[in-house]
């Protein structure tokens, strides 16, 4: 009887993993503000190397590993399995897991057994470190070199939103990626109840019908004094800002705002894009005194590309102040770039990306009712908005420097 197999996955080279042993300084990693330490209960376990290696995972053999998902390929399950790139593997040492495979040609493969999740990737370069951030807090940082992460503090049918996040050095690399893998838990470490997990995941991924990724920067406050130059309006008057301050993906309150929904059935994007109106009012008074709409000309959300279970998305976001022409040259204006992976599952790779740190932005997927926060960030300072040479910007592909 021949049993269905996982998706394709490129052999990658994992090594040893070696974890900090003690305490560390967390910074802002993908939920873009500061989180504390990861409790001792958080820390993965001290395994000499990952079970379920990504370079253990192909099509033609699992190297160590064998395959006991346990349907035909030609049935409904394993038809389903197949395209949702999920299956069953034990290891040499015995353990058996739910092995998602979706993301591996990005670079990452979860595994989740009896009582742990773990996590393997293809690193940027040889020394490179990563953060492990599970639900938006940072919980672990392996050390230079590791490529795989096992979490052991985790609950029986729990379901984790983990992200693993290159720690840059100063401007970034170019082959480094941000992952962020949906893992679910298994009830049952049973070799039938990881079977029927693996089954329930990929019914899941297959009903769902769109995925929307979207990107919004929005002004946390409600108004801010002009500025000296560069603007229209300057003492004595005051610009409009959104009056908000949470990552919430229902506000209606915002600057500028690209999203880009996939019908799975045909792997369709159509693109959308809004930017709101910019107000001025008088300080003294609190009176309007005008309003204007930036152009969105500039501003794209698109498909590149797709695959087996997943869709490239590129995303351009671009709103200039329309009252001020700028400073040395530099006109101000929300601005950023950035290509996304999104699989049919939830799954998601930033490829590559930046944007200027003003205002804050927010990036989230909303598949299937559930709500998954990929990227939050906070203003630095007004200049980006003014137009000026001293504007910063922050990569969407990992973190480095002080946030």
């Amino acid at each position: 009887m021949q049993f269905s197999r996982f998706a394709k996955v490129t052999a990658l080279s994992v090594t040893p993993l070696a974890l900090v042993a003690g305490g560390f300084q967390a910074t802002a990693l993908a939920s873009g503000s500061a989180s504390g330490p990861a409790s001792a209960s958080a820390v993965s376990s001290d395994r000499t190397g990952p079970a379920f290696a990504v370079s253990q995972l192909s099509t033609t053999s699992y190297g160590g590993l064998k395959d006991v998902t346990g349907f035909a390929a030609d049935s409904a399950q394993g038809k389903a399995l197949d395209a949702q790139g999920l299956g069953v593997a034990r290891a040499a040492s015995g353990e058996t897991a739910v092995v998602d495979t979706s993301s591996a040609d990005e670079g990452i493969t979860a595994a989740a057994g009896q009582g742990f999740v773990e996590l393997s990737w293809k690193a940027y370069a040889e020394n490179a470190q990563y953060a492990i951030v599970r639900d938006g807090k940072e919980i672990a940082r392996p050390g230079a070199g590791a490529q795989s992460f096992r979490d052991t503090a985790v609950k029986p049918g729990a379901q984790y939103d983990y992200q693993v996040v290159p720690l840059l050095p100063e401007g970034g690399h170019a082959g480094a990626r941000t992952w962020g893998m949906n893992v679910s838990v298994p009830a049952s470490g049973s070799l039938a109840g990881l079977r029927g997990q693996a089954v329930q995941q990929a019914e899941a991924a297959a009903a769902a019908k769109t995925t929307t990724l979207s990107w919004v920067a929005f002004l946390p406050f409600k108004k801010v004094d002009a500025p000296k130059a560069g603007c229209d309006y300057k003492k004595g008057y005051q610009y409009g800002g959104d009056g908000r301050s949470k990552f919430d993906w229902k506000s209606d309150k915002y600057r500028a705002a690209l999203h880009a929904t996939v019908t799975w059935s045909n792997k369709k994007v159509v693109g959308n894009k809004s930017v709101k109106p910019t107000h001025v009012y008088k300080k003294s008074t609190g009176k309007k005194v005008a309003t204007k709409t930036a152009t969105d000309k500039h501003m794209t959300a698109k498909k590149l590309g797709s695959g087996k279970n997943s869709v490239d998305i590129r995303f351009v976001m671009h709103a200039a102040n329309p009252f001020c022409k700028g400073l040395g040259g530099v006109k101000g204006a929300i601005s950023g770039a950035a290509t996304i992976n999104m699989t049919k599952s939830g799954n998601w790779t930033i490829r590559s990306g930046k944007h200027r740190l003003m205002p804050n932005h927010h990036i989230y997927i909303y598949n299937g009712g559930k709500v998954t926060n990929v990227y939050t960030r906070k203003y630095v300072g007004l200049p980006c908005l003014i137009g000026s040479v001293l504007c910063q910007e922050a990569d969407l592909t990992g973190r480095y420097g002080k946030f």
